[in-house]
């Protein structure tokens, strides 16, 4: 029970804004086959991509979200940061200049160097090398 539980809160997270994107105007929006959810703030849209696709790539990905951003707001996409999955954009609206670009935050990228998993006790210990990515 405790399981299904830590799921559920977990997948309801899969579908939370970002930050920034919290209680923002939100719109559905399909574009080259590509399914979004698109959430608009301060000239930024968050699009999340809601559909499935096997080896999504960003570029093409980006392009099908601004055709949706398009649609949806009339506003031309001047910038994409994130990766294929979710990302933001940068409106510009009736001529007027796109938001800066969000700051990049810090991130790690960790290499799995050894540990152990248990399926049957749900636990385990992995030891990672971490470097900032």
């Amino acid at each position: 029970m405790r399981a299904l539980i830590v799921f559920l809160v977990f997948l309801t997270a899969c579908n939370m804004a970002g930050p920034g994107f919290r209680g923002a105007t939100s719109a559905r929006a399909e574009a080259g086959g590509s399914q979004f959810l698109l959430r608009y703030a301060d000239g930024m849209v968050e699009v999340t991509r809601t559909s499935r696709e096997f080896l999504p790539r960003f570029p093409v990905v980006a392009e099908r979200a601004a055709e949706a951003i398009l649609a949806q707001t009339g506003c031309e996409s001047r910038w994409f940061v994130g990766d294929p999955a979710m990302m933001i954009a940068g409106l510009s609206c009736n001529g007027s200049r796109a938001p800066a670009k969000p700051r990049k935050r810090r991130s790690y990228v960790c290499d799995v160097t050894g540990g152990y998993l248990s399926r049957k006790r749900g636990v385990g210990e992995l030891q990672m090398d971490c470097r900032r990515g």
